[in-house]
């Protein structure tokens, strides 16, 4: 295999690797849009990404996080055939879509979830993708059967705005599980305990190292109370960062649930590797 690049875009950030065949050149990473691009706004991102790799110009791309087309659930990742991005010298890998039993988008998981089955054969259950958007991916036999998406990435950001709730690296996982337990069991309470953690934090109440922890308990309480079938009696992965998985782990471990750690930027350069070599050439 020639030299080629392979581009993963999440929300906020692009990491690129620079492969001869899967030998690592180099690897690097620059910010990106917080919403996915489509095939004209990742125009400006390739060049930048090039330069950061020290790349040739000309080195063509293979790309997963574009706002495309979407390919329909169950559907295999590393069946996925990239598109074509018209000037660019590169293609991209589709987006996945759900209509039913509720609609959803999948963008930027193909190649991590690719490199998570060519990593782990035989691996069935449920892989968790947390981030500004959290998915619960059910899969079996390499392939995506269905999956539920959350917002409680992007309430927590919006909520942190002002300041009251402090910086989301702040952990006390006593203040985590119990606002956690509020919630899991009670989820309806999801809206009137923000408002009281919210509270509490301007009355001086709630102490300002606890409250980011305390606001993560309560949304991720409601997530998983509403993802039950999706971890109930699974086997469960948490693709993420440690901050990103951390609260995730946690919880699930209190229900007795233990939790496979994948570390998400590994999972992508493998599965790049894997959807190159299944599409027998270079990208174009």
């Amino acid at each position: 295999m020639a030299e080629w690049i392979a581009i993963d875009l999440q929300p906020g950030r692009a990491e690129a690797w620079w492969l001869d065949g899967t030998d690592l050149r180099a690897r690097a990473a620059i910010a990106a849009p917080l919403t996915p691009p489509d095939a004209a706004g990742v125009a400006p991102l390739l060049p930048a990404l090039r330069a950061a790799l020290a790349a040739p110009a000309g080195l063509p791309a293979l790309i997963d996080g574009l706002r495309l087309p979407a390919v329909a659930v169950p559907a295999k990742p590393a069946d996925l055939i990239p598109s074509p991005l018209d000037g660019l010298q590169a293609q991209a890998l589709p987006p996945l879509m759900q209509r039913t039993p509720t609609a959803g988008l999948l963008t930027g998981a193909a190649a991590r979830l690719a490199g998570f089955f060519a990593l782990n054969p035989r691996w069935d259950g449920v892989v968790i993708l947390p981030g500004a958007i959290t998915h619960w991916v059910q899969v079996s036999a390499a392939e995506v059967v269905s999956f539920q998406s959350a917002l409680s990435g992007t309430l927590a950001r919006a909520l942190r705005q002002d300041g009251a709730f402090g910086p989301a690296d702040l952990w006390d996982e006593t203040a985590f599980f119990d606002a956690l337990d509020n919630t899991l069991s009670r989820p309806e309470r999801l809206a009137s305990g923000l408002a009281a953690l919210q509270a509490a934090v301007m009355l001086g109440q709630v102490a300002p190292d606890q409250a980011p922890a305390r606001l993560s308990g309560l949304l991720i309480g409601a997530e998983l109370a509403a993802a039950r079938p999706y971890w109930l009696g699974q086997q469960v992965a948490v693709m993420g960062s440690p901050a990103e998985a951390r609260p995730y782990v946690a919880a699930l471990g209190r229900q007795g649930v233990p939790c496979l750690q994948a570390d998400p930027a590994r999972m992508a350069l493998a599965g790049f590797i894997a959807l190159r070599r299944g599409t027998g050439g270079a990208p174009a």
